[in-house]
């Protein structure tokens, strides 16, 4: 509390969601002597992986490349740099629209000849429901905080703000690391958790 009759309180709270959308990449690695062998090679399971991806209903529009590198391979022998052959990465950024459904396309897309998943992330598609009740909560907070204030100085809260700054918004988001994979006997699991949505702001208040 300053001379101007007036005290500034922050709020902030945090309101957790489920998440209805995954984004995972998936990648296919192919290695030969000869590079066009291992692009043909990559070519050939990229296609079988894209088949798999739209038989497990996720459209053309949420299946984009997002990365295809050609790397050298070299060995050193008797301190001699020895050149054995091309590695191809082809890397897919794929949108699931139903998280239920991610197991059983990991598994399908590994069965097809990806051998490589990386940064998984759980994301809520719209969280601006979970903010605005965040925001409310917030502000609840910093008027609850402005009026035991006035309480214990013997004074009148007024209770129309004179200023309200919001800080933004954070949403956490859930990440699994990236891993080299091989088909699995059992169906893979994934337990994605609940993400938070992140509200914070601060009020100041007159006193009389």
């Amino acid at each position: 509390m300053n001379r101007s009759g007036t005290t500034r309180v922050t709020g902030e709270h945090t309101v957790y969601v489920d998440p209805d959308q995954a984004i995972i990449s998936i990648g296919i690695v192919t290695k030969s002597e000869d590079l066009e062998e291992a692009q043909g090679h990559n070519r050939q399971i990229s296609n079988r992986v894209v088949q798999s991806l739209r038989g497990n209903g996720v459209p053309e529009k949420d299946i984009q490349t997002s990365g295809y590198q050609i790397f050298p391979q070299y060995n050193y022998e008797d301190g001699k740099q020895v050149f054995t052959g091309y590695e191809v990465r082809h890397v897919f950024r794929i949108t699931v629209n139903n998280v239920d459904t991610l197991g059983k396309i990991i598994d399908d897309a590994i069965k097809s000849g990806a051998n490589r998943v990386e940064n998984i992330q759980f994301v809520n598609s719209d969280p601006a429901a979970a903010y605005r009740q965040a925001l409310a909560s917030a502000y609840q907070k910093a008027y609850e905080k402005a009026g035991t204030l006035a309480s214990q100085s013997h004074q009148q809260l007024n209770p129309y703000p004179k200023s309200i700054t919001e800080h933004g918004a954070s949403a956490e988001t859930v990440f699994a690391p990236a891993a080299f994979v091989k088909a699995a006997e059992e169906s893979t699991s994934l337990q994605p958790g609940q993400i938070g949505v992140t509200a914070s702001l601060t009020a100041e208040f007159r006193m009389n």
